[in-house]
């Protein structure tokens, strides 16, 4: 199985019976007129307790990184969408995934309770 994806925390895999629910989120979270409105889109992977997505674009073959965390408006609308990041590979999907697994892992002391914050910066997934 040399091109499988492991998933490692703090990301973990969305339950089948959510993925209609969350594409739909994720549709009705674009303005009607957006590329991705016509793609056909499949949340598989999420950040846990927080709403940070990786989506397979089985429309272009790529993952879309979809941050609803990060809403910005969009270009030439009031209308707020979630930041949305293209990721052209499976390996950087895979190399996003182990980097924010470790930066995770090295808030925690080895006995398990959480190390005192060393700043004020809020954690968010980051390709690059």
């Amino acid at each position: 199985m040399k091109d499988s994806l492991r998933i490692k925390w703090p990301w973990e895999m969305v339950w089948m019976e959510s993925v209609d629910d969350l594409t739909a989120m994720i549709k009705d979270a674009l303005p009607s007129d957006h590329p991705l409105q016509s793609h056909d889109l499949f949340p598989g992977i999420k950040w846990d307790k927080r709403v940070i997505f990786i989506v397979d674009d089985d429309t272009t073959g790529e993952y879309l990184l979809i941050d609803f965390e990060k809403m910005k408006r969009g270009k030439n609308s009031t209308h707020k969408v979630p930041a949305i990041t293209v990721i052209k590979t499976r390996a950087e999907v895979a190399a996003l995934i182990n980097r924010d697994h470790k930066a995770e892992i090295a808030k925690y002391n080895p006995d398990g309770t959480l190390k005192p914050p060393q700043n004020e910066e809020s954690q968010r997934p980051s390709i690059e």
